[in-house]
């Protein structure tokens, strides 16, 4: 893939990057931390168990991480950022544990997921458990708009899982189909985040948009980098079960691709394995094919497309270290491989 920042080729790099991009908010990082630890504490101790085996799964926080960076380029004067930061994580983790049970995935940050250790029906009452723990958390705020903007969120993101299960299998979606799809099930929390911390450091309404449309392009090309993961990674590298999308049907980016340019022939080769119960979908089945037609490449210059162009909504920002962090931060995104 090109396009790729020159400097993030390797692991440690991507981490030294990493780190260099959230030095502005540490502090606050760690506080968000604290608070996400008292939220998930339980006096049972199976439910205990379970939700600090989801807190295992912890990631690299860029929702969080997005949400406090906002909040820093409007001036960081937001006494709700920590705890607001920890509540999105929250909504994340709940929506992990219950995407673990769709993709019937066997592990997660190279651990195995709930539903594989506990089985589903304490992987489905988990997710539950932290989306209600959450929304109690917001309910009790002095400020309302964080329920109200992540409400919204939850619903689209529950929009999002029930069109991709609805599409199974469905060659006759589209592109746009896709990108409403990823944009509801992953864009809209990345951009809920943005938008939360400029809001709540008292930035305008107009801002807050411009916030939420960087952030939301974000997270569209980390789930375009995510799709094409599951379909070239490695699980030792990624953390997680791969080829979960091709198993259940699921069309991402480079397989629509495919299909909108492969020869005729090519494509009834396809059109055949992508039948239900084939046995033909396969990563290593399908490489071929992405290879003659660039439909990875295609793909990641999609998702290079959307971090540029939402970069171009903080061009009205001051000068600042986190507005800088902001702006390199989807570097990582782009380089991502896990």
């Amino acid at each position: 893939m090109n396009a790729t920042p020159a400097f993030l080729t390797n692991p440690q790099d991507r981490d030294a990057a990493l780190a260099r991009y959230l030095m502005p908010i540490l502090p606050d990082l760690v506080r968000s931390e604290e608070c996400l630890i008292r939220d998930l504490t339980s006096q049972y101790s199976f439910i205990q168990t379970l939700v600090q085996h989801i807190e295992r799964f912890k990631g690299k926080r860029l929702r969080p991480a997005l949400l406090l960076l906002s909040a820093h380029a409007f001036g960081g004067e937001a006494p709700l950022r920590c705890e607001v930061a920890a509540l999105v994580e929250m909504l994340h983790l709940a929506s992990l544990c219950h995407d673990d049970i769709l993709d019937e995935a066997a592990t997660r940050r190279s651990v195995p997921t709930v539903n594989a250790q506990w089985g589903t029906k304490a992987a489905v009452m988990t997710g539950d458990i932290l989306f209600s723990r959450a929304f109690e958390r917001l309910s009790k705020l002095d400020d309302p708009r964080p329920y109200k903007i992540l409400s919204r969120t939850a619903r689209l993101i529950c929009e999002g899982e029930l069109l991709q299960i609805g599409s199974r299998f469905d060659t006759g979606v589209d592109e746009d189909f896709y990108f409403d799809l990823i944009e509801k099930k992953t864009a809209v929390l990345f951009g809920a985040a943005a938008e939360l911390g400029a809001l709540l450091a008292g930035s305008t309404e107009e801002e807050a948009r411009k916030l939420y449309s960087y952030a939301r392009r974000t997270g569209m090309a980390f789930q375009i980098i995510d799709d094409c993961l599951d379909l070239l990674g490695t699980e030792s590298t990624v953390g997680k079960s791969l080829g979960s999308d091709l198993k259940n049907g699921e069309l991402t980016l480079p397989v629509l691709h495919l299909l909108s340019n492969a020869s005729a022939s090519h494509k009834q080769e396809l059109l055949l394995m992508l039948k239900p119960g084939s046995g033909q979908l396969t990563r290593e089945g399908l490489r071929p094919y992405f290879d003659k037609y660039g439909s990875i490449q295609y793909a990641f210059n999609i998702a290079h497309t959307e971090i540029q162009r939402g970069r171009d909504e903080l061009s009205f920002l001051p000068a600042s270290v986190a507005c800088t962090a902001l702006k390199e931060l989807p570097d990582y995104v782009l380089a991502r491989n896990s």
